[in-house]
């Protein structure tokens, strides 16, 4: 076997190697918890976000209200 029947082997090797993982990496079972994590995530990144809202609301008010409001 010379180099040049070495590489091709390889290459189809890897090229097949690749297929299987791709193969894998798309299976149903596998994008369902990427998905279902994806939306926990996006429903944690929600919450967090209307929490630091209403708290910068609730520091306006008091500020409108008079009292001195400091960063902690």
């Amino acid at each position: 076997m010379n180099i040049n029947e070495n590489t091709l082997m390889t290459d189809s090797l890897e090229r097949e190697l690749i297929n299987r993982e791709l193969d894998y990496y798309n299976d149903a079972p596998l994008l369902s918890l990427v998905k279902w994590v994806g939306a926990g995530l996006k429903t944690l990144q929600n919450k967090l976000v209307s929490y630091v809202a209403a708290v910068s609301t609730d520091l306006d008010d008091a500020r409108r209200d008079g009292h001195k409001v400091t960063a902690a």
